[in-house]
């Protein structure tokens, strides 16, 4: 309490009353109070979500009245997958940045659930994932579809295939990335309890998972268009039943969107045309 206090610099008896009257006014109690501190209770969880909102949201309202007079300018964060990040953000950034110099970015990498719970959080302006989203509070502009592909190096007997069915896979030793990542999940709802996937081993790295298969030790599953230009790689169609994704634009419908991250979201858009 005594580094919360500081850190806003009031008293701490004060902030303490401060609340208390605030659990008092919503009938709720906030942290729980321990020896060892204080926690948030669920209610408190909830709060603070839609608290930082409000702190956005009114960052946002400052924003949208300074742009009237200040033209395109700022920074705009972006939250996108590893594969989406290779294969065509460098394009985006490449021509947003010769438009605008006077806009910075931010580029981070994550998984498509870190990326959602960013955006709603307001840490990210901008994701790269998938649709459709979890949440309803973020919104989700479908950018192309693509396929689960079975991916080995190009020597391997299984390149020279123009298609595997699905339920083939569980006769393949993989490697797979882990359950973190919506291309495992979604393979795995796929496959349902009918299959069973002869997984030998699991990563989060998915250049590493390309490495291995590149090199005949185990092929692995990724989709189609996150891997344009790999020409030492094979990609071959999974079918019976072909197993697709969306990849989507995400941004928070609560929060005003800036002048520099509609440029944004705007040369994205035409750069993906030209990419399919």
């Amino acid at each position: 309490m005594a580094a919360a206090a500081n850190a806003i610099d009031i008293a701490q008896p004060t902030l303490s009353q401060q609340i208390r009257a605030l659990e008092e006014s919503l009938g709720s109690v906030l942290f729980d109070r321990t020896g060892r501190g204080m926690q948030l209770t669920e209610s408190g969880r909830v709060l603070l979500v839609h608290a930082r909102r409000l702190v956005n949201q009114a960052e946002a309202a400052r924003v949208a009245v300074m742009e009237i007079e200040a033209g395109v300018l700022g920074a705009v964060r972006v939250g996108v997958i590893h594969t989406y990040n290779t294969a065509f953000l460098p394009r985006v950034l490449g021509q947003f940045a010769r438009r605008f110099p006077g806009v910075s970015l931010l580029v981070e990498e994550a998984t498509a659930s870190e990326i959602e719970k960013a955006v709603m959080l307001g840490h990210y302006d901008i994701g790269f994932a998938f649709s459709p989203t979890l949440s309803r509070d973020i919104a989700s502009d479908v950018l192309f579809n693509e396929a689960l592909v079975l991916v080995t190096g190009a020597s391997n007997p299984l390149a020279d295939r123009c298609s595997i069915e699905l339920g083939a896979l569980s006769e393949i030793p993989l490697a797979l990335l882990t359950r973190a990542f919506s291309t495992r999940r979604l393979l795995d709802t796929a496959a349902g309890t009918d299959i069973t996937l002869d997984v030998r081993l699991e990563m989060n790295s998915i250049e590493a998972l390309l490495e291995l298969a590149r090199q005949g030790v185990f092929p692995t599953v990724l989709a189609n268009k996150s891997l344009v230009g790999r020409h030492d790689l094979a990609m071959i169609p999974i079918t019976r039943p072909q197993v697709t994704r969306s990849a989507a634009l995400l941004w928070d419908t609560h929060r005003y969107q800036t002048k520099a991250t509609r440029a944004f979201m705007e040369i994205a858009r035409n750069v993906i045309k030209d990419v399919r």
